[in-house]
């Protein structure tokens, strides 16, 4: 696990030096990823099917894509009642923590007349895109559906992966029949994407695409963005933990094993002023890595993509967190709501080392699907309001038109556009 300080680097430097974009270096993945695009869209079904031979189920035919209702009360057997429960508890508090964000309508009664605006109008169908080539991730398609539910979405369209003979996992199947998702198709990868975005005899189009994948899955919706909407583009998950010499070594490397488990490159990082922490957080890590299941992962991880950053301050501390702008960040510090104000730039904030990242991956209400690769400086986790579309809203009296024509006739006669003019004049001259 490196070891860096600020004495010898800026704070962007160090951010430079331990960040990867999501899309670098993809150039021979991107060609491919565009091949399956264009042949989904030129050629349907049969390019889907031909994709999801070679990749994943040897026999899928279009008859096989939907799941069936056979399928989904199989599912909901095999799961069992206490996975089921857990769903159910999962689903609660993130339905009711996305419900506090559904926007409002909201309309203002100006003078002369005047009535400006806006009006928040659900998409009508979006696509979601669960993984389930090497994992199964029930969790994502809670994360990813309940917000676009709440939002009172028309029709929500489920692509997976099936695995060799035919099969999705039953835990997906069967989150998906607890959310009433029974249009569900046993695609992955891009060309369920491309199947998304322009349709084929057997997958609907969709107005936008939602779901995290690999990094193929990401290029794909890069891809197609333009013809439907994505969510965003989403790289290895990553966290970094802000510390003080209060914070205990065992939790931290507990909460920087938690996201290194997910793949060997996800990017896991303590920041902190206190050199005491260096070796007891490295002697942990060690330890509790022989732990898990994934621990080859976990420790590729921590080897190359892990660091501590040692800084002379918090404040510093704060600089480094803002520039690296990851996806989740945990404050282990002494008072970590005054360090709140500080961190401008993260994906999901958990406030206290009693608060683990993990519930915000499972359970406690935001959506885990957050912006990753320092993305967070301009981009947030997904919401309910990613599931609308904001009309204005513009209602004027003849009198109001009159009270702004000589704005807009300076403004267009400047611009060259004495089309505008007219269409404003019309409206005041008598029928």
């Amino acid at each position: 696990m490196r070891i860096l300080t600020t004495r010898r680097r800026t704070a962007k430097q160090i951010a430079d030096e331990l960040s990867q974009s999501l899309l670098d270096e993809v150039a021979d993945q991107e060609a491919a990823v565009r091949e399956i695009v264009e042949a989904v869209r030129t050629r349907g079904d049969d390019a889907v099917i031909e994709y999801t031979r070679r990749f994943d189920c040897p026999d899928m035919t279009a008859e096989r894509m939907p799941v069936s209702e056979e399928e989904f009360k199989r599912a909901k057997k095999a799961a069992g009642k206490v996975f089921l429960e857990a769903v159910a508890g999962a689903v609660e508090h993130v339905r009711t923590y996305h419900e506090k964000q559904r926007p409002r309508d909201w309309f203002d009664l100006r003078e002369l007349g005047t009535v400006l605006g806006q009006k928040f109008t659900p998409i009508e169908r979006v696509g979601i895109h669960v993984p389930g080539f090497t994992a199964v991730y029930p969790s994502s398609l809670i994360m990813t559906a309940v917000p676009g539910l709440v939002a009172g979405v028309d029709e929500i369209v489920l692509c997976t992966p099936a695995d060799s003979q035919g099969n999705v996992h039953p835990a997906t199947l069967a989150t998906a029949d607890f959310l009433g998702l029974h249009r569900a198709f046993k695609v992955g990868g891009p060309q369920a994407v491309a199947a998304l975005a322009y349709g084929t005899e057997t997958i609907p189009k969709a107005d936008k695409i939602f779901g995290p994948g690999s990094v193929w899955v990401q290029l794909a919706k890069k891809i197609v963005y333009g013809t439907v909407g994505v969510d965003g583009l989403y790289g290895p998950s990553e966290v970094v933990v802000l510390a003080d010499e209060t914070a205990e070594p065992r939790l931290i490397a507990a909460d920087l094993l938690a996201q290194a488990e997910h793949g060997p490159d996800s990017p896991c990082v303590l920041v902190t002023p206190a050199r005491s922490l260096v070796d007891p957080v490295k002697q942990e890590l060690a330890r509790q890595v022989r732990r898990l299941n994934r621990k080859a992962a976990a420790w590729q991880a921590i080897t190359d993509r892990g660091a501590i950053v040692l800084t002379k301050d918090l404040d510093e501390a704060c600089d480094v967190v803002n520039e690296l702008a990851p996806e989740h960040v945990q404050i282990c510090t002494d008072s970590p709501f005054s360090w709140l104000p500080k961190i401008r730039h993260a994906g999901c904030i958990s406030v206290g080392s009693t608060s683990p990242v993990t519930l915000g991956d499972y359970v406690i209400g935001p959506s885990h699907v957050l912006p990753t690769g320092r993305t967070a400086r301009f981009s947030s986790g997904l919401a309910t309001s990613d599931f609308f579309r904001r009309s204005s809203v513009i209602y004027t009296s003849k009198e109001a038109v009159k009270d702004h024509a000589d704005i807009v006739r300076a403004l267009a006669a400047l611009e060259g556009l004495d089309g505008h003019i007219r269409a404003m004049t019309a409206r005041l001259r008598k029928s």
